[in-house]
């Protein structure tokens, strides 16, 4: 069995197709297929692209991807994994990575804002091109909070989906063993 999403074949040739500037529609693709194969639906988990949102004050917005899983035996899915995807070549540009940031708080919110405080995490991933940050949610302020697997030094934010495949990988698994 494949230890990282690299060794796929599909998931390395979605990721060898990204173009330096294109729609963010390629990378629901890369992403779509990296969700699917680490959170796989024998297991009750599904990903969901363009799930609606409903915030506080009526607006509604669509999360590129949401993950959550069925506990067994439950009908209440647990929600736990928003990404949002924006185009490539946009990846150095803080306006784009704060834009994806405003969105995961939006689209979190709207999803948990009624939660208890502390139960399972949720988190947030923001994939701009080649480059992830991943982040969670922080019911005590209703926003998102960069956070990072312990081993991966926080100078190498964001982290690129083909040289960082291995601390990619660890958040992954990180947010499965813990959501």
């Amino acid at each position: 069995m494949a230890l990282n999403y690299l060794d796929i074949p599909a998931i390395q040739q979605e990721i060898s197709r990204v173009p330096r500037a294109g729609p963010e529609s390629v990378l629901y693709g890369v992403w779509n297929t990296i969700l699917t194969w680490q959170f796989p639906v024998q297991q009750n988990y599904v990903t969901r692209p363009q799930d609606r949102h409903t915030s506080q004050a009526g607006q509604r917005g669509f999360s590129d991807l949401h993950t959550y899983q069925y506990p067994s035996a439950q009908q209440r899915a647990n929600k736990f994994l928003i990404v949002q995807c924006k185009r490539t070549g946009l990846e150095t540009r803080t306006s784009t990575w704060d834009e994806g940031v405003q969105q995961l708080d939006q689209y979190l919110s709207a999803t948990h804002r009624t939660r208890h405080v502390n139960p399972t995490p949720v988190y947030g991933i923001i994939a701009v091109g080649m480059y992830m940050r991943v982040y969670q949610y922080d019911d005590t302020t209703n926003s998102v909070k960069n956070i990072l697997d312990p081993g991966v030094p926080s100078t190498a934010l964001p982290l690129h989906l083909r040289n960082d495949h291995i601390a990619i990988q660890q958040i992954l698994d990180h947010i499965k063993a813990n959501h």
